[in-house]
């Protein structure tokens, strides 16, 4: 136990109050939306933990040099790409919420791949715009997508991929997954490298991106990775929209009709995360996006925000933090 009180800085109104009274019997709690603009520079220098969302605007580079006490940041997202790694100055300890939202977003992965395997938005509108007439049979591949004993790929076996994993086996989806590091999971075929990514991308009927974005992950699937999936595969993002490259998957879409791209995460536009895009996915039929509510889903728990707070009261109790991510990992990846 730390036996004096550091700075505690809350950049965002989702934590609930029997949370932040946790945390206040460990710090001296101060709220970034209470801090006038012209006291700002004064109060930074005094902050030795902060605690956010997404990254606050207040917090530019300028400002953050200013603050030379900071020794721990913690995330409230899973994901930690939104973090001006280079403009942090050293020393500084940044934890992501791993793990904090996984079945949530693995939930809406599925709906997402259902929504595309059954073509359930293309019919609904068909329906609406009077374009359909019942039927007693469909067209298995064009029309429809069948599951069962289908191979489902997982890019990134975290805490979302292992949860997408589990409910493959009640779809008789035969699972395999690709992972930076091999493990052994029973029911799951995982595969690492660079030849075990080409295996998965080519064997896989459908395919969940589940990584996180970093230097290594940006614009992973290309040109390249898309020639290397099937004409008919299932796309399915719910991680971050720059795993993805928009021109060359835009390209791959409309030279391939029967191949499907669901999303709920899109790319950053002036350095936010933005529904406009550069090119019309929305005028293609094998286009499904979501707005960015897989994550807010997990939210509306309030099981992200215990997890973050319940890590950073490790730190300032003077134990080691969970989830503690390497820097060199996100130094160009932030999307600016």
């Amino acid at each position: 136990m730390r036996s004096k009180k550091l700075n505690l800085l809350v950049g965002t109104d989702v934590v609930d109050k029997s949370n932040i009274e946790k945390l206040a019997k460990l710090s001296a709690v101060h709220f970034l939306s209470d801090i006038p603009e012209d006291r700002l520079a004064g109060i930074l220098p005094e902050i030795d933990v902060l605690l956010i969302f997404s990254w606050p605007k207040q917090l530019t580079p300028d400002n953050l040099q200013k603050m030379t006490r900071l020794k721990f940041v913690q995330s409230i997202l899973a994901g930690v790409n939104h973090i001006p790694f280079a403009a942090l100055n050293r020393g500084v300890t940044v934890s992501s919420n791993a793990g904090a939202y996984s079945d949530e977003v693995a939930e809406y992965a599925w709906a997402l791949l259902l929504a595309a395997a059954k073509r359930v938005v293309q019919l609904d509108l068909s329906l609406k715009e009077e374009k359909w007439t019942l039927r007693r049979t469909l067209d298995e591949g064009t029309e429809v997508t069948i599951l069962e004993n289908k191979v489902l790929g997982i890019l990134g076996f975290g805490g979302i991929g292992s949860s997408v994993a589990k409910m493959a086996v009640g779809f008789a989806m035969r699972a395999y997954a690709y992972s930076r590091r091999p493990k052994r999971v029973k029911g799951v075929r995982t595969l690492s490298g660079e030849k075990g990514l080409e295996l998965l991308l080519r064997k896989s009927d459908a395919v969940v991106l589940a990584l996180p974005l970093t230097n290594q992950t940006t614009k992973l699937i290309n040109r390249e990775r898309l020639s290397q999936m099937k004409s008919s595969a299932i796309l399915v993002n719910i991680a971050r929209g720059e795993l993805v490259d928009e021109k060359a998957l835009y390209e791959h879409l409309v030279a391939n009709p029967r191949f499907r791209y669901a999303t709920d995460v899109w790319w950053y536009k002036e350095s936010r995360e933005s529904l406009k895009t550069d090119y019309p996915f929305l005028s293609l039929p094998n286009f499904i996006g979501t707005p960015h509510v897989s994550g807010p889903s997990g939210s509306a728990t309030g099981r992200p925000a215990r997890l973050a707070v319940e890590n950073t009261t490790r730190f300032l109790k003077g134990l080691k933090p969970m989830n503690v991510v390497d820097p060199k990992e996100y130094l160009t990846s932030y999307p600016y």
